[in-house]
């Protein structure tokens, strides 16, 4: 197993965890608008920086197969 497929698989886990989260907080009648505006803007910011790892991961990996 390449090092790339189990950071996708480690970064996986991480997204479903980060999504079941954010539906929590939607689903939360306690919360108005604002408070969920809140709690859910960390949580997009953090899915987005993983989307972006995961990106460059597989960018550096294909660039590493071409030199081979």
């Amino acid at each position: 197993m390449d090092i790339t497929k189990a950071y996708e698989e480690c970064m996986h886990k991480l997204l479903v965890a980060l999504e079941k989260e954010f539906m929590e907080v939607l689903a939360n009648p306690k919360l108005d608008k604002k408070a969920k505006n809140l709690r859910t803007k960390p949580l997009v910011t953090k899915k987005q920086i993983l989307l972006n790892t995961l990106d460059a991961l597989r960018l550096v990996d294909r660039s590493g197969n071409e030199e081979k």
